[in-house]
């Protein structure tokens, strides 16, 4: 009881702070097999510091938890064919995670992705079912101070084998929020730490 009261309890945590100071809000629902994310969190940084850390791709791997690789494969103007792998953590085990995605860049503002076709000619299809997501950069609106930018993220995917139905029905929620929670407060991070370096050198804005 005592662990299944532990693990429960992250279903009800909206809200953390990040090491930096940065509060991210993450809200998980299920619909069915497939799970909505929304995350949000304010920060003082240049909006071009935030646009240039979302769409480090090659990077991602750095400093995002459970992503080992990320590469651009094809480049068209703002479209973009990525590829990306790693793991999704569910308590006790790890899911690998590949997929593909088509991606458009609005700069500086919007990231918008989708599941990309799978290669016919790779030897691992996509764990995903279905995915689509969004990246908003949000900057001097909604009485935002001077100076603060807000990060808001929307995806909703499907796995492509789902889990467990005890697992699922039981901590499927809490098991994606506390994986979305920690890859944004993760790029909260990021952003922070790449505006802090540029700290005497360009103000935010």
């Amino acid at each position: 009881m005592p662990v299944i009261a532990g693990i429960a309890s992250l279903a009800f945590g909206l809200a953390a702070g990040t090491e930096s100071g940065a509060v991210a809000q993450v809200e998980v629902r299920r619909d069915g097999e497939a799970y909505s994310v929304h995350a949000s969190g304010q920060l003082a940084a240049g909006q071009r510091i935030v646009w240039d850390t979302l769409t480090d791709y090659e990077r991602l791997r750095e400093f995002v938890p459970g992503v080992r690789r990320a590469r651009v494969l094809e480049r068209q103007g703002n479209r973009l064919l990525l590829e990306q792998a790693g793991v999704f953590t569910v308590f006790f085990f790890e899911l690998p995670v590949q997929l593909r995605l088509d991606v458009l860049h609005l700069p500086y503002t919007t990231v918008m992705a989708q599941l990309a076709p799978a290669d016919a000619n790779a030897s691992d299809g996509s764990t995903l079912r279905s995915f689509s997501g969004r990246y908003r950069i949000r900057k001097g609106s909604g009485g935002l101070p001077l100076g603060v930018v807000q990060l808001e993220y929307d995806a909703r995917f499907e796995l492509a084998t789902p889990l467990p139905p005890l697992v699922g029905a039981l901590f499927g929620v809490a098991a994606v929020r506390q994986t979305m929670r920690a890859q944004f407060e993760a790029m909260l991070r990021e952003i922070e730490r790449r505006q802090q370096s540029l700290a005497g050198v360009e103000p935010p804005g």
